[in-house]
């Protein structure tokens, strides 16, 4: 199921970003706005490369229905701004927060965006800048939706973010034997992954670079969402479940992986075969044209057919891109339809209270006819026995 993409550690050449840009403009058009205001981090960074944390002090990508876009930022992140920033905008700033009348991001924006023209919002914004957003507003989030199907640049850098966590879980798995501490496993995992983009980007930007490496003991992993002390321990047989993620200069993926050490006990066999069919069912109906909660239903059928449907816990898989958790949701209450060159994770599970869970993920490609996984790992069960 794996296939070799070409992982792109560059940064995005100009007309990647303004190929963005683009779309949104189109989606603009759709809805007849005049302007529209991206004020999520991850939104902003999509549309111009510039990564930052706004505390206090908010910041605002304005797009016009022409002409350029324009960032309402405080005017001490200009020099930040004129670093990272790949698009061509302009800068309309404001003193500090709070700021004196006159000079405060409120003044800043009612000077960029007319009363009377139609702009668009995204439904994140804040209840309180909604309220001193110039305009007549429309929520609707359209650098979201720009963001669904992926250009072949952003296939290449989530295809290196997979390498990276398959270089994370090489290193767990090298480590993990009972009674290794979870502070070595995610200390050991997190340096190699971290060492190796660091080595391989230029000038990465540590802002929208994050990495997980940790495993899920039997006795907890059962609790997927639950999270385990940087003192516990792995233990002989399993199901231990190793979860690997990562934000690689701004693009993301993960790997995760059931395993067992040195034997797999009796009672362990049929929930992780079962767990395996339904990702393999997922895989076969992955493809262009078809609902991701046709998909998360079907999958989840047979872990219920096989008498397992009181221990799901979750959907099939989610979307990556940017971040590690976005849209297409691959689930039941999900609209979305999988078009190519959308990333998914297929990742069904069983969890089994005082036995433990049992999951793979993968980082998924839709292509043309099907989908390619872009992580690399064992998941038969007799090669995850360490």
């Amino acid at each position: 199921m794996a296939q070799r993409i070409t992982p792109i550690t560059d940064p995005p050449p100009r007309q990647e970003i303004e190929t963005r840009l683009a779309k949104v403009r189109k989606l603009m058009q759709r809805e007849a706005l005049d302007f529209y205001v991206a004020n999520h981090t991850d939104n902003v960074y999509y549309l111009t490369n510039f990564a930052y944390i706004p505390f206090e002090r908010p910041f605002f990508l304005i797009i016009p229905a022409d002409g350029k876009p324009l960032l309402v930022i405080p005017g001490l992140e200009v020099s930040h701004a004129e670093d990272r920033v790949l698009l061509e905008v302009e800068y309309r700033t404001y003193y500090e927060y709070p700021a004196p009348a006159g000079r405060t991001y409120v003044d800043a924006l009612q000077k960029t965006i007319p009363a009377q023209k139609r702009v668009g919002v995204e439904s994140s914004l804040p209840v309180a800048h909604r309220q001193i957003m110039p305009g007549e507003l429309k929520i609707v989030d359209l650098v979201d939706e720009a963001r669904l199907v992926k250009s072949d640049y952003e296939v290449g850098r989530v295809a290196y973010a997979s390498d990276v966590v398959g270089e994370g879980l090489r290193k767990v798995f090298e480590l993990s034997q009972p009674n290794a501490q979870q502070l070595t496993l995610y200390g050991e995992g997190v340096r190699h992954m971290m060492g190796k983009a660091i080595l391989e980007i230029k000038n990465p930007n540590l802002l929208v670079s994050k990495f997980i490496a940790a495993v899920w003991p039997k006795s907890l992993s059962a609790k997927p969402h639950s999270v385990p002390g940087l003192f516990d321990v792995l233990e002989e047989g399993g199901p231990q479940v190793a979860i690997i993620t990562a934000q690689a200069d701004g693009y993301s993926a993960e790997i995760e992986r059931t395993f067992f050490i040195k034997n797999v006990p009796e009672e362990c066999e049929k929930p992780f075969e079962v767990a395996m069919k339904a990702r393999a069912l997922a895989y076969e109906l992955v493809k262009p044209g078809v609902r991701c909660a046709d998909v998360d239903g079907a999958v989840l059928n047979v872990i219920k057919d096989h008498g397992y449907g009181d221990q799901i816990l979750h959907r099939t898989g989610h979307g990556f891109g940017i971040t590690g958790h976005e849209p297409p949701w691959v689930a039941l209450g999900s609209d979305d339809v999988l078009e190519k060159n959308m990333l998914i994770s297929i990742e069904p599970g069983i969890y089994i209270p005082q036995l433990g869970g049992f999951r793979h993920s993968d980082t998924v490609l839709v292509t043309e006819d099907g989908c390619i996984s872009l992580t690399a790992a064992p998941d038969r069960l007799e090669d995850l026995i360490l």
